[in-house]
């Protein structure tokens, strides 16, 4: 089934196009990382599929709804991690996990509460039911937002580069957590810029330059043997920033 269809997607912002005639598909259970340089266009790509941009032209489905249509609907298909956690500081992590089911689902509180502490055991976080954000790691927290997304029961994961803003030894918690997601073939985009995890989880990787996806291959292909110079430079450069902060 195809998940996502994204048609000659544009958009910017006042003079700036950051988005250039975007186009792809999802199908369902594959796990997509988005690699490229900063300013390539990559969280905006999130954003505009998630609603949080609207795009200037170009057609959007998602599960075979057009977005133009829908407008709503379709988004709620999906749920996104973004790199700030975007917890509510003054909400316990049992609350902020019941939110959102219980005020936009009208789901009953204990259902979602039941349902949260799964969740909660899922991501390893079973003993933090009763803690505020401002107690927890920036990976514990993570691991909270992922947990969180995946209480509204979404058919499509986003995360937006879920590690950019964590502590190196704080990475691999919530990476492991997002490596077991692929594993149960939920449908996901990652914006990421770990090399390593892209190449492991990922049936596909974009490569984004310049508001286009100039490379849509395999991860042994792109890491491997990658199809062009700039491709090659751009690698060569993250991991050499990668090694030499190890």
């Amino acid at each position: 089934m195809e998940m996502i269809k994204a048609k000659n997607i544009y958009k910017s912002f006042g003079e700036l196009e950051v988005l250039s005639g975007v186009s792809f598909n999802v199908n369902q259970g594959e796990a997509i990382s988005i690699i490229g340089p900063s300013g390539s266009g990559k969280s905006t790509l999130l954003r505009s599929l998630i609603g949080l941009e609207e795009i200037n032209s170009g057609e959007l489905y998602i599960e075979g709804i057009s977005i133009k249509e829908s407008g709503k609907k379709a988004y709620e298909k999906m749920g996104m991690v973004f790199q700030g956690f975007n917890l509510f500081p003054h909400k316990t992590v049992l609350e902020n996990l019941i939110e959102a089911p219980v005020v936009v689902k009208g789901e009953k509180k204990a259902e979602a509460q039941a349902k949260a502490e799964e969740l909660l055991k899922k991501v390893g976080l079973s003993d933090k039911v009763d803690s505020y954000p401002a107690q927890l790691s920036g990976g514990q927290k993570q691991r909270v937002a992922i947990a969180r997304a995946l209480a509204m029961e979404p058919d499509i994961m986003l995360f937006d580069e879920p590690t950019s803003s964590l502590d190196p030894e704080l990475v691999g918690e919530v990476l492991t957590v997002i490596r077991d997601l692929a594993e149960e073939n939920i449908t996901m985009l990652i914006v990421t810029h770990e090399m390593g995890f892209a190449r492991d989880v990922s049936d596909r990787v974009f490569f984004m330059d310049h508001g286009k996806i100039i490379s849509d291959t395999v991860p042994e292909k792109i890491f491997v043997n990658p199809e062009s110079e700039r491709i090659k430079s751009f690698l060569t450069k993250i991991l050499s920033q990668t090694n030499s902060s190890h």
